[in-house]
């Protein structure tokens, strides 16, 4: 760090043009970063989730579809689903949608089949034809709550919700967004004419993610203003603040406009990318800012001010070294997991956390070289953090018995919470928050409809095996039948749902007249009808071949350790009420939020570690000792232990935000310790004892550890302010982790050294 300094020191004009042109290299590239939200974004394309789903949607024009409920009754401009207005808007709403492009397919009352007898056998009616609605669509209504495929999926059973499903093509997030407008144009004039509609399905899910990101980076002006503010106050230098904010403006263009030229999206996990490198960044600024002004109260000269930088940078470079490498170590953990946003997150926030350094370290010694302060005012606050200082290195010497003890008694009763009562979870619902208009969606469906997402299996049958034959379809239903049963799953919906259709509209039930006696040859021709009727509605349910059969099953939306039980019990279900031979896929949204949710806690659970290793092998090796290594990660591990341990004995859980706690605060937090323990081993050696180093090192680096602390806090705490309520959990628990291990540095640590490392001269 010392020598890049220099160089920059030594030709300021060349050094600032390179910056300069290297700025205007990557903002370009930062111009060029596209925001992407997802499934398909955030665990990869070659996730088998996603590899399922494309093939489910690419077969049966399945997978993950949009669903727009709407309301009729009191208050409502209809009576019923099945009335006038009703029906004129969703017919109209439905021909909009079907011209839409990315839109493979729009089913809704207005031009859904309804099968009704006929002379020869059943006609396919509809509610709306050629936009004039049906003379009896009195009996169509009645006849329509009956029929299985109608109610809960296109009409509530009270007739008072009526449901329109879009189908996109593919499941791609550019997709998704594009229907997303699509719908909000067409219901636009419905809305204003008195309607309520409710959305759910992936595309709502990656709107509502990209409004809550939107949300969370309309906080860096906040942020920048707070951190200002903090700077301001702490060092009481305008210049200085805004230095430090200006670095760190040129690392986070750096940082995106590399992410840009590798071509990466700017994911939902990359939104806190700007407050992350803001916050962080800032604080080996914080670091060289407060010792270059030690050393420039001292001189009153240009000259004087550049060696004072130099002697500044020559002191602290080592230290502010280490710990970008610390933090970057502990961002490149995640880089363990196998989905694509964390891997994307931990290599670009490692490279952002390195521009942050080498900004540190060029540009701003030679924009805080020019500009002198007075020294007097450099002196007065420096007298005033002595005196705070000096007293907390006289606590921490006086009750460093006391300190550790209490120290011990918080490690093992918040230890014994985190390990015993913290668990592993996600829903959704909380992460969103009450006010999202999506978690209002979803109680909608689920408190009107009875589910708000679905289960999707894939049954692939051996070549042997004919669809048409009634040992298959029994099999079929006996399958659907079991899975049904299962608490959390709804009524399956399969071919079978039209066969029983027509069968009783062909023959009247008190004749006795089952599915099992029905021939291969008799199946085969009730396909046909089918088929003949509506081609696209046999093709949603099985295969050109037929040798692909869908079954698709309701469910709710329910927190992940439920989820996963479900889950559990489908597979447990599938293993023993299989047919031999058969093969089945899972998808839709329970069995794809299922794998994110559990990949996204293996990852947390890997990077911990993981973090923990890489920062404590890179601090002893700084350090040259093992022991003040593991010293230097006691301060950082307690108020992690204590933050996750009181949420255990609170009775929460770790979800996606929260479960990265652990690793991004050990490799923040440690910091301070290695600045604190960096200076206590300059102190010793030019002479001092164990004490005195101690002592020397807080007075020296106190007010530069205390600065950092309080900016990463309050920067953190802004988070709190973001619509997202993981994102704003996360925000507050980290600032709660920090601040205590600001605490713990000031005091614990101290009183580590002053009972374990012996009082001899060195």
């Amino acid at each position: 760090m010392k020598h890049l300094a220099e160089l920059a020191l030594r030709a300021p004009k060349l050094s600032l043009a390179i910056i300069f042109g290297i700025t205007v290299f990557l903002g370009f590239g930062a111009s060029q970063v596209e925001p992407a939200f997802g499934f398909r974004v955030l665990v990869g394309d070659d996730h088998p989730a996603i590899k399922t789903l494309d093939e489910m949607i690419e077969e049966f024009s399945g997978g993950l579809p949009l669903q727009i409920g709407w309301e009729c009754g009191p208050g409502h401009p209809c009576k019923h689903v099945f009335d006038r207005p009703s029906l004129s808007m969703a017919d109209a709403v439905t021909k909009e949608l079907a011209m839409a492009r990315y839109v493979r397919d729009v089913q809704s009352p207005a031009n859904a089949p309804i099968l009704v007898p006929a002379e020869q056998g059943f006609q396919i009616r509809r509610f709306v034809t050629h936009g004039e609605l049906a003379p009896d669509s009195e009996a169509l209504a009645q006849r329509a709550l009956q029929d299985r495929l109608w109610t809960d999926h296109l009409v509530a059973q009270t007739g008072l919700v009526g449901v329109i499903t879009v189908q996109p093509s593919d499941n791609r997030a550019s997709t998704d967004l594009s229907i997303m407008d699509s719908v909000s144009r067409a219901l636009a004039p419905f809305e204003a004419a008195g309607f309520t509609y409710y959305l759910t399905g992936e595309a709502p899910r990656i709107a509502a993610g990209k409004g809550l990101s939107e949300s969370t980076s309309r906080l860096i002006p906040v942020l920048v203003l707070l951190i200002g503010g903090v700077l301001l106050f702490l060092t009481r230098s305008w210049q200085q603040s805004l230095i430090a904010l200006a670095t760190m403006g040129l690392s986070l263009v750096w940082t995106l406009g590399i992410l840009g030229w590798i071509g990466w999206p700017q994911d939902g996990m990359l939104e806190i990318l700007a407050p992350l490198i803001v916050i962080v960044g800032v604080c080996d600024a914080i670091h060289l800012l407060s010792r270059y002004a030690e050393k420039l109260s001292l001189c009153s000269s240009k000259e004087g001010a550049r060696s004072a930088m130099t002697k500044a940078v020559s002191e602290i470079g080592p230290a502010c070294l280490v710990t970008t490498l610390t933090t970057a170590g502990a961002l490149l953990s995640f880089t363990a997991s196998s989905l694509d946003t964390f891997f994307r997150f931990g290599i670009i926030s490692a490279i952002g956390v390195a521009n942050c350094l080498v900004l540190t370290f060029t540009f701003l010694p030679l924009v805080s070289s020019i500009q002198l302060e007075p020294s007097q005012k450099i002196e007065r606050n420096l007298e005033k953090w002595q005196v705070f200082l000096t007293a907390i290195a006289k606590t921490s010497a006086r009750r460093s018995g006391a300190l550790l003890m209490a120290a011990a008694v918080l490690m093992l009763f918040f230890g014994f919470g985190w390990l015993n009562y913290l668990k592993a979870d996600q829903n959704w619902l909380e992460a969103w928050g009450e006010r999202s208009t999506l978690t209002q969606s979803i109680r909608f469906f689920e408190n009107q409809l009875g589910r708000s997402q679905r289960l999707e299996l894939q049954l692939s049958l051996p070549l042997e095996v004919r669809l048409e034959d009634p040992d298959t379809l029994e099999k079929l239903s006996s399958l659907s039948d079991s899975l049904s049963s299962i608490d959390g799953l709804g009524r399956g919906t399969s071919i079978l749902s039209f066969l029983d259709r027509i069968k009783n509209l062909a023959h009247d039930p008190e004749n006795g007249f089952g599915r099992e006696v029905y021939s291969i040859r008799g199946n085969a021709e009730l396909l046909e009808l089918i088929s003949l009727g509506d081609p696209e509605m046999l093709g949603k349910w099985v295969n050109f071949d037929r040798s692909k059969i869908r079954l698709s099953l309701a469910a709710s939306e329910i927190s992940h350790s439920k989820r996963s039980l479900l889950m559990d019990k489908v597979e447990e279900t599938l293993a023993h009420s299989l047919p031999p031979g058969w093969e089945v896929s899972l998808s839709g949204e329970v069995a794809l939020s299922r794998d994110w949710t559990r990949d996204v806690q293996n990852t947390q659970h890997r990077s911990f570690p993981i973090a923990f290793a890489i920062v404590f092998v890179l601090v002893s090796g700084f350090l040259r000792s093992w022991k003040l290594g593991l010293a230097a990660m006691v301060p950082t591990l307690l108020p992690v232990v204590v933050v996750l341990g009181s949420m255990g004995w609170l009775g929460m859980s770790l979800d996606v935000a929260r479960a990265m706690i652990a690793a991004i605060v050990i490799g923040i937090g440690v910091d301070d310790a290695v600045h604190l323990l960096s200076h206590y081993q300059q102190s010793r050696k030019t002479g001092s004892t164990s004490r005195t180093a101690i002592r020397e090192a807080v007075l020296a680096t106190g007010q530069a550890i205390a600065t950092t602390s309080i900016a990463l806090t309050l920067g953190f705490l802004t988070l709190v302010m973001s619509d997202w309520q993981t994102i704003s959990s996360f925000g507050f628990f980290v600032a709660l982790a920090i601040m205590g291990a600001l605490i713990a540095t000031f005091f614990l640590l101290p009183a580590l050294i002053y009972r374990l490392v012996p009082e001899v001269e060195p």
